[in-house]
């Protein structure tokens, strides 16, 4: 039986780890423009969610104070409390023979370096699918989700007017305008030589080339594209590999708070995560019979969709 007390935080595992972290133009989950982190001090909370936001139906409320009245009218409010976030610990490890470590460090190499390497490639697609798995889903977005109607990739299709029906659905509902639009892979291609951004894009007077990200971002109306680039293996263990974009073929216009707080959703997507948490936090121990040690990366967080409002997904962008 694995003896737990004998935990080792290894700092320099840890300094390691962080650098191996995936850049933010791949995964996703560790993009702050796209996932903000929150920082709690509770495993699970709820938010406040005060009705009336919207103001009152007709008729409106009136500011005017009449002549006469000790004060002004009352703003009909309705308090309930809204599922927030519930805290996990998720891990992963791997195993180091002792002597195997001990005959790579006589080469000059470090099988500890080598596996933690591994590792955290392994955790950062493991973190990925799930993000995608929650974001990419038309039940997240129930009532905030349509097909577009003429794919991306086909003739005559207009992604600015697709843009605008997002926009339309997160201002009525939410009162804020899309800034960010998340896709997968295979739509931005499309994107990229679609004929009607390749259009808007020669108005400003480009002189040709590679349609830019800021070009299509300009063309949807958002502040930024993000793009889900990232590959896994989709074959069952022990297959030849067949490796696939974890993102699918979706777009995901969204409105993005960089700095929300966790008592007021102000963010469509946010990551919660237990306050100190090293993120990962990794750690090292000897087995039974000392022949060999387990090293595991350690996260305490949740991915969430805390205010679906926020959020206009459309699915089978492209075919």
């Amino acid at each position: 039986m694995t003896n737990r007390s004998n935990y080792t935080q290894t700092r320099f595992l840890q300094e390691y780890a962080r650098m191996l972290a995936p850049s933010e133009g791949s995964f996703i989950a560790y993009n702050p423009l796209a996932c903000p982190v929150i920082d709690v001090d509770t495993m699970s909370g709820n938010f406040i969610d005060v009705a009336g936001g919207f103001a009152d139906e007709s008729p409106f409320d009136d500011m005017v104070i009449s002549d006469g009245m000790d004060r002004p009218n009352i703003v009909k409010t309705t308090i309930s409390k809204v599922d927030g976030w519930t805290l996990q610990q998720h891990a992963l490890g791997v195993q180091v023979n002792t002597q195997s470590q001990a005959f790579a460090e006589g080469n000059g190499n470090d099988l500890r370096r080598a596996k933690t390497a591994m590792l955290m490639k392994h955790t950062a697609i493991v973190r990925e699918r799930v993000l995608a798995a929650l974001v990419f889903n038309a039940t997240t977005f129930a009532g905030y989700t349509a097909a577009v109607g003429t794919r991306w990739d086909a003739a005559g299709s207009d992604p600015s007017a697709d843009a605008l029906i997002a926009q339309d659905s997160t201002l009525t509902n939410a009162g804020e305008k899309p800034n960010t639009c998340i896709m997968g892979y295979e739509v931005y291609k499309a994107l990229r030589t679609n004929a009607r951004i390749v259009e808007l894009w020669s108005r400003t007077g480009s002189s040709g080339g590679i349609v830019p990200d800021d070009a299509i971002a300009a063309a949807l109306d958002v502040d930024r594209i993000i793009v889900g680039s990232a590959s896994s293996n989709t074959a069952a263990e022990g297959l030849t590999a067949t490796n696939a974009m974890i993102w699918g073929k979706f777009a995901l216009f969204c409105h993005i708070s960089a700095s929300p707080t966790p008592y007021t959703p102000q963010s469509c997507i946010q990551r919660f995560r237990w306050r100190g948490a090293a993120d990962p936090e990794i750690k090292r121990y000897a087995l039974a019979g000392d022949y060999k040690e387990q090293i595991d990366a350690n996260f305490v967080e949740q991915f969430t969709v805390p205010t679906p409002a926020l959020g206009y997904l459309f699915s089978a962008v492209v075919a």
